[in-house]
């Protein structure tokens, strides 16, 4: 589900699409971003994501290299795990984007 892409194009917006299932379902976040951020979101050998991950208990996803939204330069970020899980992801996510 590819929500349109709103906002600025330099990593300051973010568009999250969740879609909660029954219960405690699977729920997913997907953030929009710039080349120049995914370091910082990444960190030196994966460091940063890898504890954000243990952190949150939600997996969190990059898009390769030249992997981008279609029609855009922004990589895309794939937040998922339980709602509780996710949402805080989203939120350690969210911080390490700078904002414009």
């Amino acid at each position: 589900a590819n929500a349109p892409y709103g906002g600025d194009l330099y990593g300051g917006g973010a568009s999250a699409g969740a879609s909660a299932g029954g219960g405690g379902g699977t729920v997913q976040y997907t953030l929009h971003v710039s080349d120049s951020v995914v370091p910082a979101v990444l960190g030196r050998g994966g460091q940063v994501i890898k504890e954000m991950m243990d952190q949150s208990g939600a997996s969190i996803k990059v898009s390769q290299k030249g992997d981008y939204v279609s029609g855009t330069q922004l990589r895309i970020i794939t937040i998922s795990g339980n709602q509780e899980a996710a949402s805080y992801a989203h939120q350690l996510v969210s911080a390490k984007i700078p904002t414009q």
